[in-house]
């Protein structure tokens, strides 16, 4: 009986291994001392420098010593933010061709850049939740948000998942194109596919839909990623738990004399 719940309990731990491939590698921990330090929150999110005097500052720490500074339009990744002294700011890791640059800069230096986040946000009625779509194409161009600029080329890998199971969140453009939102695939992407001309790199109109909420400039995570993947594990081993209870009560229950 011991071995029968072991066994069990194994196969529970390979069920929440495959319900959560890769997460560990969506979240990026910097090698900062003040990050470990301080309580910051995760933003992971495109903005824009825009200092007042055509550049900005990159500090050690927040209110710490100047280890390098940005002209302004150029557009970085903030993945942290940290509030205190009545001043927000913010963490990046920037290769600007030559190194990496890293540190913290004033948010007030920093302009959101419209994102597929912003999008959700903005477009969240006209975004359809459906069945799988099925697709006759196996790479795409990638782009932030609908009509919006390229990022990059996306391959299937079937051996991670098809194609055909991917597409779930669907949004119809004003030319009647569909597009579907591709939250993880080998790695984080949130980024959009057009469904109807994948291989497309000119679907960029340079309209930006919408201008940012006050919500999405504070950096609020509102948009739909896909399925909770936690929660899928947690109900996946909780069922192997409740098959393992039952099969014990079933061999610790007397047998009736025919």
């Amino acid at each position: 009986m011991k071995r029968k719940f072991f066994t069990l309990f194994l196969s529970a731990m390979v069920l929440l291994a495959l319900a959560v491939p890769a997460f560990a590698d969506v979240i990026w921990i910097p090698e900062d001392e003040f990050f470990r330090s301080h309580e910051c929150d995760r933003v992971d999110r495109p903005y824009e420098t825009a200092g007042l005097d055509g550049k900005v500052t990159v500090f050690s720490e927040p209110g710490g010593r100047e280890v390098s500074a940005l002209e302004n339009g150029k557009q970085v990744t903030i993945q942290y933010t940290w509030e205190g002294n009545g001043a927000s700011w913010g963490y990046l890791s920037y290769w600007d061709g030559e190194q990496t640059i890293e540190g913290w800069i004033p948010m007030d230096d920093m302009t959101q850049v419209y994102d597929s986040q912003s999008f959700f946000s903005d477009y969240a009625e006209e975004i359809q939740e459906t069945d799988p779509v099925p697709v006759d194409f196996h790479e795409a161009v990638l782009y932030s948000y609908p009509n919006g600029p390229v990022v990059s080329t996306l391959k299937e890998d079937r051996d991670y998942q098809s194609f055909d199971e991917l597409f779930t969140q669907i949004y119809t453009d004003k030319e009647g194109l569909r597009w579907s939102y591709v939250g993880y695939y080998m790695g984080r992407q949130s980024s959009w596919i057009c469904l109807d001309d994948p291989m497309n790199e000119e679907l960029d109109t340079g309209i930006v839909p919408a201008a940012p909420s006050a919500a999405q400039l504070r950096g609020s995570e509102t948009a739909a990623a896909g399925p909770p993947l936690l929660l899928i594990a947690g109900v996946l081993v909780a069922a192997v738990v409740v098959v393992t209870v039952i099969l014990l009560v079933r061999r610790k229950k007397p047998s009736k004399d025919v």
